[in-house]
């Protein structure tokens, strides 16, 4: 029931993806299902059940996703949600990142005109070795019913990471016919073994149209047996004229089904022949991995992965082409890797016991509107 939020897609990506592409690639599946209580502005207070599928693959240089939320009232009237969206990503030296990126969705509410968009965006990040940077700029084409209108957004964006807190901020202007408006907003997400929370506290200025006012939204998952997490969230989250969605307060509280996590050379056998085996996985029983990178010789570096318990540990980053990599136990109980990486920005996941791959502690943690996640690694300069 949270705010939508996009960043990038094409067809064509779509297609060579997921019908004739052979680069390693991790394909990750969620449901989640749950009830909320949400008060539209401008509408009466209602009990909802809600029921949100996220299907999301993540290729070396290229990421993509689908999700679909669907949402009955207790009134028996149904809000339909549809997001398609992905990205193109390149090195630009060694601490900047260009990234591509587009989204299209839809969303519709019984009677009422259908809200859809098309959006296109470009970032430039700066990633240092605990900090970094973005500067953005989108555009495209927003619907509603049969009249339409260009929007234009500029973004600036900052975080920084230390031990298993990440804080970040950005600052928003958007523009869409008569509707103006400037966001700010600060996040913090803490993560441990037993549970992870994220926070965000926001102002909204200059609301031409769009409102004005504080918002904010706090979000709590535990994990539970197997793949199955705990979801709990509230708060306000502001208007989006853009994509259709209005000012709200929720509360809400569900169930994240792990139905999909696995890499192969295609992501066509992934979907055919993985799904049997990766709901089998047994989660990790230790504490949070931690991660950290040192310099060997001959351009190849040491990373360390610190999880005391584990008894397999597995790496995949762009600069494996997202093929898992076993690490070797030392004799401190921790885990290394010798491996060429070439200095910059790259991706990286871990896994233990072969279960869900995770964002490890010592990385920053990106996110998407699917809720999908990957560290970001700076390897500097020798």
């Amino acid at each position: 029931m949270t705010r939508r939020r996009s960043s990038v897609a094409a067809v064509a990506v779509v297609w060579y993806c997921l019908s004739g592409s052979t680069l390693a690639a991790q394909v990750t599946g969620t449901v989640e299902v749950g009830t909320s209580w949400v008060d539209y502005e401008g509408f009466l207070g209602s009990g909802a059940a809600f029921v949100t599928p996220t299907l999301r693959y993540e290729g070396p240089d290229v990421s993509l996703g689908v999700s679909g939320s669907y949402v009955v009232f207790e009134s028996g009237s149904r809000i339909l949600q549809g997001l398609m969206a992905g990205g193109w990503r390149t090195r630009l030296g060694d601490r900047f990142l260009g990234e591509l990126s587009g989204s299209a969705g839809i969303n519709s509410y019984e009677d009422y005109p259908g809200y859809g968009h098309l959006l296109s965006r470009a970032r430039l990040h700066f990633a240092g070795p605990r900090s970094g940077a973005w500067l953005g700029a989108a555009t495209g084409q927003s619907y509603a019913g049969s009249a339409s209108a260009t929007p234009y957004e500029i973004q600036l964006g900052g975080w920084t990471v230390s031990s298993g807190l990440a804080m970040g901020a950005t600052a928003t202007h958007t523009w869409i016919a008569e509707t103006d408006y400037f966001d700010v907003l600060g996040t913090a997400r803490i993560r441990d073994r037993f549970f992870e929370i994220e926070g965000s506290l926001g102002f909204r200025a200059w609301g031409e149209g769009g409102g004005e006012g504080v918002y904010g939204e706090l979000h709590i998952q535990v994990p539970l047996v197997k793949r199955l997490t705990a979801l709990v969230a509230g708060g306000r989250y502001p208007s989006d004229p853009v994509r259709g969605v209005i000012t709200a307060n929720y509360v809400s509280a569900g169930l994240r089904i792990h139905a999909l996590t696995a890499s192969s050379t295609r992501a066509a056998t992934l979907l055919g022949n993985s799904f049997g085996t990766s709901v089998r996985s047994e989660p990790p029983r230790t504490g949070q991995a931690r991660l950290t990178i040192g310099s060997s010789a001959h351009s190849y570096h040491t990373i360390r992965v610190e999880a005391p318990g584990a008894e397999y540990v597995e790496l995949s980053g762009d600069f494996t082409d997202w093929r898992p990599v076993p690490l070797v136990r030392t004799e401190r109980g921790n885990w290394e890797l010798a491996i060429h990486i070439e200095p910059g920005v790259h991706r990286v996941n871990v896994r233990l016991n072969t279960a869900t791959w995770i964002v490890p502690q010592g990385v920053r943690a990106e996110e998407d509107e699917f809720g999908g996640r990957v560290g970001i690694l700076v390897v500097p300069e020798r």
